[in-house]
This record gives structure tokens, sequence and C-alpha cells, in this order.
């Protein structure tokens, strides 16, 4: 079993922080506004370079020249980090105790950042319970792209057709087919739980 952390989990949603910083009237959040902010100033492309392996320092750099304006609320992103982490999925760690409780291996594969990636874990015990992780910003590559998944075959000398990949994205989903592993693409949580017991990985 191989499981993605951020929407399969953890829950993963920037929003929820700028909700509390990005106002308007009445004290309610600006939605609009918290709009423009994640699409123009911290952009998903912005932060997959921390995944790759940027530093937090770095990136605040980046932003504050390009945007002084916004300094308070880009501070906000590292700086409350775990606030843009409202939980954990229950049922996906359930179920994933419950693969470990039976004996099969559950590694994990992740775009996160290094720096971010070892708080979370502090918070959330589950993640330090994989038999193995491989975290983009420890290795300078992301998902989808072929090579991290390589990179996980090899560590953990997995056979993919024997291997299932759960992740929230169809391009991920679609790359570790290609590579012939078993795929679930995670859209609802409570769809995982039969489709294991459909595989016999466990019972009702």
């Amino acid at each position: 079993m191989i499981l993605d952390v951020g929407n399969v989990l953890i829950d993963w949603n920037p929003r929820a922080l700028y909700r509390k910083i990005l106002l308007g009237a009445g004290g309610q959040p600006d939605e609009a506004r918290i709009d423009w902010f994640m699409a123009n100033v911290c952009t998903q492309d912005w932060n997959i370079q921390q995944d790759l392996g940027r530093s937090i320092a770095d990136a605040e750099r980046t932003l504050h020249r390009q945007h002084p304006e916004w300094q308070i609320e880009i501070a906000a992103y590292y700086g409350r980090f775990q606030e843009l982490i409202p939980g954990p999925v229950e049922t996906t760690v359930n179920c994933m105790r419950r693969l470990r409780e039976a004996g099969i291996p559950v590694h994990g594969l992740t775009n996160f950042g290094r720096e971010t990636f070892a708080m979370t874990r502090q918070r959330f015990d589950f993640l330090r319970d994989f038999d193995g992780v491989v975290v983009s910003g420890e290795e300078g590559l992301v998902k989808p792209d072929p090579a991290i998944f390589k990179l996980l075959i090899q560590r953990f000398k997995l056979t993919p057709s024997r291997s299932l990949f759960v992740d929230d994205s169809q391009a991920n989903i679609d790359t570790a087919q290609a590579l012939g592993f078993q795929v679930h693409h995670f859209t609802r949580p409570e769809l995982l739980p039969p489709h294991l017991t459909a595989l016999g990985l466990f019972g009702q």
C-alpha cells in the first residue's frame, strides 16, 4: 500500500487559514480576495518549489520582493502552517492502521516541503508509522514525475503489480498506472474501505 498524504491522510486547505485573515464586511471571509491571493500571491506554482526543496526562508523572500504589500499575509502561510491542515482524514488513517495490523506494509509518497513535513509529522503520529516514506522536498522530485515513483520502487524494493497506490490527483494516478501499480483515485474517503475489502486486504 502506498498512500499520498495531503487530502488523503490529512486535510490540506490553505483557504482555511486565509478565511481567518482576509475578511470583508461584517468580519466575514472575503472569498473574492482569497481567490485573488491564492491565484496571484501564494500560488500553486510557488508552493511546488517548496515541494521540490526550496527553503521557507527563500520562498518568503521571493514573495516579499514581488508583493511587498502582502508581507503579513505571506508570512502567515508558513508562520501558521498547521492552520492550513484542519485535521486528519480519519477514514484513511483507520485503513492505514488496519493494514499495518494485518502485516501489510504501508508506504508514503508525498509532495511536501522538507521543513513542513517534519513539523507536520510531529503533529500527526500516524505519519511516523509508515514502513517507509518518500518526501518530494527531500528528493528534489515531485509527482507526477515518474522518477519519484521509480525512486520509491527502488528504495523499498516494491513490485508495482502487487502494490496499491492511492492519491487524490488524477495525474499522479496516471503515472502510477503507467508504471504498473494498482491504483485507487481518492475522491471520497468512504470509497476506500470497500475498495480495500474487494481486494481482500481486510475483511468486512
